[in-house]
């Protein structure tokens, strides 16, 4: 890991909780108080109901409520109807089972099917155990772990609501390959080897089922992007001051599109079940365990609003939770000692939590988000203004696996074209949850970063890099040709004091470590520190020194990170690349390296032939804009979603003159390639400015 700067693979750990379980292995036995006599056969048929319906598309509200109404009915919903239930019957037969396996077939596996029960931190199975059962999550969540000999095993992945797991023990007689622990408190049904045996011997279908889903799984293992996404969502003020029910009630309503979601605070719980929060948990089985899970059952997404202390009601919130969401504000931090213990103890050691840090952007920009950060240990941040819809629907995204990120390249001048690309993704309505990129791609990603719109982009780059003149300041060249005053001063223009940790958008760029050869990813600390570095051409420009490490230009190393921002999740990847292959010539051979005093007098005297050789500044930029990491199809996790490939080869990479025709350039190339992609829909409409925003009670 380089200083200041987060390795890749914690974060991308760090982004699903801790990869430990510090809790005793689970006891195998089936729970006494879980299946009642007479009741397996239930039990089973609801197990392959709600296995087949995970099949199926999210639900759809036909009446478009919003998420309050919707969560309204949920006392409704605790019980189905008998028509529901018949319904839900033919979709099992129609789905997954044939009509010929009968109530009597489905006898047989009385005693092989049982319900398991596990409190967070507890062990299912360890690597190495036999393969006897497999298993499917009613509730909760689980974290695969594959042991690797060191101090912190290698983390597979999670398990979630309709999954399976074990399967694959099953299927090759083989022992456990990796360790399955509980995230959270979790509910599964167990159905052992010979029950499995029975089943497969009934009915062929479900073993097409499994295929399918260990398929899904292992791309799931190489593509971070199709992970298990969280279902429940605990929302945790840090004081009593902060509004989080309006911030409950706007995260719910941007969750809501499609889907079934329902918001529960302390209050909404039935009088009858309120005196059991302390007590409630998985193992009791208790009451008001029971009809949130229900409840959970019934909605897409449930969000817990937790009080701003550590009460009961919090610690179940925290308890039942895939994401604990911590929501703060102002400029100083500031947690109640018990709670700070709570988020940082070993009950919400194993879930994922998020800072959610609340601003006014109608008085002032984020800021001192890094003291926050370094008070509370979690996986990402996210800035949001509780009056902007947009910032709702961009954190939903961020939670649920849709966001976008875009990945900018580098290549001198060209990179301008970025822009383009920028107002053409504006145009179609597709917002951008992330940002990074490389050299010039880092500075147009920073000011996206900021909240910039593709035309405040343009205007700021006309007015920087060709109305105040060129960059370059020669200087006796013992580290550079330049000395780097100019494009210091531009970014300092730029960015000021700014902190990648204020930016409204989550961003990264990346450069190159002289001293361990390796590439360094920067998403915290100055814009203009990082940005510099990463556009320090070797031998062009100076380089940036951090500590006792000389870093320059990433384009050295990867000039397109697509990998980076595969690496961090969350949902689809967009690059543009503006570095394509170009042919460094001569004008015709030469039997020796001409003499440079030579080249210099064919340029002065008019009347003799120009010996034409590229410049020393056009071979370290061509040199540095090599595209070493490329987004072509086939390469993992190199590969993005959707590529913008805009046609700039006819421009140098100094051609900062040509800003206008490279935007447009960049513009016209996009909207071909949006209009191309088969994930492309109509644009969405942008509200007017008055009404981007949800009205102030």
């Amino acid at each position: 890991m380089q200083p200041g700067v987060p390795n890749n693979e914690s974060e991308a750990s760090a982004l699903r909780g801790s990869a430990s379980f510090e809790g005793h292995r689970q006891n195998r036995e089936p729970d006494p108080g879980g299946v009642a006599e007479g009741e397996e056969i239930k039990i089973f048929k609801r197990l392959l109901v709600e296995w087949a319906q995970s099949q199926n598309p999210p639900f759809e509200n036909e009446n478009k409520k919003d998420a309050e109404s919707a969560c309204d009915q949920r006392t409704s919903r605790t019980t189905s109807s008998e028509a529901d239930t018949a319904e839900r019957g033919r979709k099992l037969v129609t789905s997954l089972l044939s009509p010929s396996l009968a109530d009597k077939d489905l006898s047989d596996l009385r005693t092989e099917v049982s319900l398991v029960r596990l409190k967070a931190g507890e062990i299912l199975f360890e690597a190495g155990d036999p393969g006897d059962a497999l298993y499917v999550v009613r509730f909760g969540r689980l974290r695969a772990l594959l042991p690797d000999g060191q101090a912190q095993d290698h983390l597979l992945g999670d398990i979630g609501r309709g999954e399976t797991v074990g399967e694959m023990a099953l299927l090759t007689g083989e022992t456990r390959a990796a360790t399955v622990g509980a995230v959270r408190d979790t509910e599964l049904i167990k159905l052992t080897r010979r029950g499995f045996e029975l089943l497969m011997a009934k009915q062929s279908g479900v073993m097409f089922d499994l295929t399918r889903l260990i398929i899904a799984r292992y791309r799931r293992t190489i593509h971070p992007a199709a992970e298990n996404q969280p279902l429940v969502f605990a929302v945790v003020p840090s004081s009593p001051e902060i509004p989080t029910a309006d911030f409950v009630a706007g995260l719910a309503r941007a969750l809501s599109p499609g889907r079934r979601v329902c918001s529960v605070d302390s209050g909404q719980i039935p009088s009858e079940y309120r005196g059991q929060w302390a007590q409630s948990s998985i193992s009791e089985n208790g009451e008001l365990t029971c009809w949130l899970h229900e409840l959970e059952r019934q909605h897409d997404y449930l969000v817990y609003s937790a009080d701003p202390h550590a009460s009961p009601w919090t610690r179940l919130c925290v308890r039942q939770a895939d994401v604990v969401l911590i929501l703060a504000a102002g400029a100083t931090p500031r947690l109640e000692p018990q709670l700070m213990e709570l988020v940082r103890g070993p009950q919400a050691g194993r879930v994922r939590k998020e800072l959610v840090l609340l601003y006014d952007g109608a008085q002032r920009m984020p800021g001192n988000t890094a003291q926050w950060l370094a008070s509370i240990a979690v996986s990402s941040h996210h800035h949001l203004d509780l009056r902007r819809r947009l910032d709702y629907e961009r954190l939903a995204r961020m939670l649920t696996g849709q966001a976008v990120g875009l990945v900018l390249g580098g290549g001198g001048a060209r990179g301008l074209a970025h822009i383009g690309v920028i107002r053409a993704l504006e145009e179609a309505g597709i917002a951008i949850d992330r940002v990074g990129g490389t050299s010039i791609g880092a500075i147009i990603a920073g000011q996206l970063a900021l909240g910039w719109d593709s035309a405040r982009m343009q205007s700021e780059s006309r007015r920087l890099l060709v109305e105040a003149g060129s960059l370059n300041d020669f200087t006796l060249p013992m580290m550079a040709l330049l000395r780097g005053r100019r494009y210091i001063r531009m970014l300092d223009t730029l960015f000021g004091d700014r902190r990648i940790e204020d930016a409204l958008l989550p961003y990264f760029c990346v450069s190159t470590n002289l001293t361990s050869g390796d590439s360094v990813v920067h998403s915290s600390g100055r814009f203009r520190k990082w940005v510099a570095a990463s556009m320090a051409i070797p031998g062009l420009g100076p380089p940036v020194f951090h500590g006792r490490e000389i870093l320059v230009d990433g384009g050295l190393l990867n000039v397109l990170p697509v990998n980076v921002m595969r690496s961090l999740g969350r949902g689809s990847v967009f690059a543009s690349s503006v570095s394509p292959p170009e042919r460094l010539e001569l004008d015709r051979e030469y039997r020796d390296f001409p003499s440079p005093w030579r080249v210099l007098l064919s340029r002065l005297n008019p009347f003799a032939t120009p010996i034409r050789v590229p410049s020393i500044a056009g071979i370290l930029m061509s040199a540095a804009s090599l595209p070493r990491v490329t987004p072509s199809v086939g390469q993992g996790e190199q590969t993005a979603d959707l590529v913008f490939e805009p046609p700039v080869a006819g421009h140098k990479l100094l051609d900062w003159h040509s800003l206008d025709e490279l935007v447009e350039i960049g513009y016209r190339s996009a909207v071909e390639t949006i209009a191309k992609w088969p994930g492309h829909s109509p644009p969405r409409s942008q509200p007017p400015a008055d009404q981007a925003s949800f009205p102030q009670k």
